[in-house]
């Protein structure tokens, strides 16, 4: 008679239940999701006049600006989007990193880059820019005089300012407002008509940067700048 060995037995009972209920984890079948990467944006610089521009022939109130961003992984086209004075002028889906756009001179802009693919998209910081040189038909506002003080008792920040046109109601200005503590932005809003913020704590021994683009009707602009440092 023949003698089994009974430890052999669950032994191979074992190995059994492992191979057949390994390699299941992997028959889902549900496709891998890839989204896009963020874009970082390259030209214009932000924050700066343009120095990259082409002129517009027999147009001087008009400039030739050049837009590039980094290729982003995982995308299949881009959408660039360019707003001025809240108005939405550029709207462009592209495939490649680079383009030109023909806009007015002397005005801010704000710039975005979409990237998309199929599983989804991922859109870019807001950038902004000037284009070179004056505006053409209309008075640039006067710079915004700028009031900004600190408490010493309670530590907090008060930022008010006054705005002033020529061909412009006060009513019809419009402020974009950036304010730097230690040169990382805080706060940045854009196309507002008071001219004040809410009060902020501020921190001792930082230094502060405010700036104010005052807009008029025409979309011509100024910009204040000053630097505080809390003491």
């Amino acid at each position: 008679m023949k003698i089994i060995n009974i430890k052999t037995v669950f032994l191979l009972v074992g190995l059994g239940l492992m191979v057949s209920c390994g390699g299941g984890s992997d028959s889902s079948g549900e496709p891998e999701v890839k989204l896009p990467a963020k874009p970082t944006l390259a030209l214009p610089v932000n924050g700066e006049t343009c120095s990259d521009f082409t002129v517009v022939a027999n147009n001087d109130a008009k400039a030739e600006i050049r837009f590039t961003w980094a290729a982003t992984a995982n995308a299949s086209n881009y959408i660039l989007k360019v707003t001025q004075s809240g108005t939405e002028v550029v709207n462009q889906m592209l495939t490649t990193t680079a383009y030109n756009v023909v806009l007015d001179k002397g005005k801010t802009y704000f710039w975005t880059v979409t990237a998309k693919n199929s599983d989804g998209e991922n859109i870019s910081a807001t950038n902004s820019f000037t284009t070179p040189g004056e505006p053409i038909g209309n008075y640039v506002p006067y710079a915004a005089v700028i009031n900004f003080n600190v408490d010493n008792g309670t530590s907090m920040a008060s930022l008010s300012w006054v705005g002033k046109d020529e061909d412009s109601t006060v009513s019809e200005l419009k402020y974009d407002i950036e304010i730097k503590e230690d040169n990382i932005v805080i706060q940045s809003l854009t196309n507002k008509t008071q001219t004040s913020v809410a009060d902020f704590v501020a921190k001792l021994n930082s230094t502060y940067q405010i700036k104010i683009n005052t807009i008029d009707k025409n979309g011509s602009f100024s910009s204040s700048v000053i630097n505080y440092t809390y003491k």
